[in-house]
């Protein structure tokens, strides 16, 4: 075997289970929204493993098809990976900066909306190169509509720090608001409500229930609920379209009948001429 066809095939193996991997990673990160009082905050550490995954698999996108023995990654992947490291160190500075310094939400904010446009941008592209449905393509799926919610729900996030009283609980008359990582243990519940409950609202934004309680206050954080309840729909489109055609071009595939064979459904034996009419 060629060093190129073997790099070609290593390639395809890691790229076969990313999907599976980036559902795992997803879930994760959803499921630690529910953990109680202060140790909702591990669920950083799965945000920061999710951005790194998407970084170094999606990275790779374009050296595991026809390109991969060309020697080197095309500088759309470096850009790529660099734009991940760069927002997962800004995940990092965002999580430790003091409350005073709400700006540190900014360049995150930037980063990772940048970073994650482009992930699933190559992320549906991905998807749409599969050939057949099967488990990994439904994981595919699946996880980057998870990936949404996720993503919508730390920008709400950080709009909750840049911008205090961008969201209301109407059920309490409360603004939700996160207190700092150096926060006293038993302000920690604040946590347990709100970080928990901004991510859930992004996932109700997403998709377009609407249950009403909790509202956006500012403009800003109105258009990023705005942006969510237009991507959801989109993303079940686009992905609804994409497995569609995957299954009627499976279904109409040509298949020539052989010698005896029925003609195939739909379609109309030939029209036989009309022969001499018998004498009366």
């Amino acid at each position: 075997m060629a060093p190129e066809q073997g790099q070609a095939g290593r390639q395809l193996r890691l790229h076969r289970g990313f999907y599976r991997h980036l559902l795992l990673v997803c879930l994760a990160v959803t499921l630690g929204f529910s953990l109680p009082g202060p140790m909702v905050r591990f669920s950083w550490v799965a945000f920061i493993v999710l951005t790194l995954l998407l970084a170094w698999r999606l990275g790779s996108q374009s050296l595991s098809g026809r390109r991969a023995g060309s020697g080197g990654a095309p500088p759309a992947d470096v850009l790529f990976r660099l734009l991940g490291l760069a927002t997962a160190i800004a995940q990092i500075v965002w999580l430790f900066s003091p409350a005073s310094l709400r700006l540190s939400g900014v360049p995150l904010l930037a980063l990772y909306t940048l970073f994650i446009a482009w992930s699933m941008v190559r992320l549906v592209g991905a998807l749409a190169r599969e050939r057949r449905i099967d488990g990994r393509l439904l994981s595919g799926a699946t996880a980057g509509y998870l990936l949404l919610g996720i993503s919508g729900g730390l920008c709400l996030t950080v709009l909750a720090t840049l911008q205090p009283g961008g969201f209301r609980d109407n059920l309490t008359g409360q603004i939700l608001a996160l207190p700092a990582i150096g926060a006293p243990v038993e302000d920690s519940s604040s946590w347990d409500l709100d970080f928990g409950r901004l991510n859930y609202f992004a996932f109700v934004s997403l998709t377009t229930v609407g249950y009403g309680d909790i509202t956006p206050m500012t403009p800003l954080t109105r258009m990023a609920s705005l942006c969510l309840s237009v991507l959801g729909p989109l993303y079940i489109a686009v992905v609804l379209g994409m497995l569609i055609s995957r299954l009627t071009g499976a279904q109409d595939s040509p298949t020539p009948p052989g010698n005896g064979e029925p003609p195939p459904p739909g379609r109309s034996p030939a029209p036989t001429e009309p022969g001499p009419e018998p004498d009366g």
